[in-house]
Order: C-alpha cells, then sequence, then structure tokens
C-alpha cells in the first residue's frame, strides 16, 4: 500500500492509452473517435471495478484461513 496512489496514477494512464487507442483504431472518422472516447473510459473503468470487486469478494470468501 506505500505507492497505492503511483500505481493507480500508472493504471489510468496505461488504461487511458490502451481505450484511445482502440477508439482510433475502430472508428474511421477521427470525430466520431473522440466523441465515443469518454464512454468507452468509463465502460472500461467501471468493468475494472467490477471485476475488482468480484475477484475481493471471492478472496474474502473463498480464500480465507479464519
Amino acid at each position: 500500500m506505500k505507492d497505492m496512489g503511483f500505481h493507480l496514477l500508472l493504471f489510468v494512464l496505461s488504461g487511458l492509452a490502451i481505450v484511445a487507442i482502440s477508439a482510433i483504431f475502430s472508428e474511421p472518422d477521427d470525430k466520431n473517435a473522440a466523441r465515443i472516447l469518454p464512454r468507452r473510459l468509463i465502460a472500461f473503468f467501471v468493468g475494472c471495478l467490477i471485476v475488482t470487486a468480484v475477484m475481493l469478494l471471492f478472496e474474502h470468501t473463498l480464500a480465507s484461513v479464519d
């Protein structure tokens, strides 16, 4: 937990790059790519939050050593 902020910043930057590149390559028109980019970013980060929540739930219930 020492460098949590730094790692979150790196995750956001790499996620932004991944989503931006996929939006640019999936849309032939740059204006459409710029228009859908915020929606794709929200979907990506919400999806990551859901996966993280499910993993933490499984870790808490299935991997508990109590």
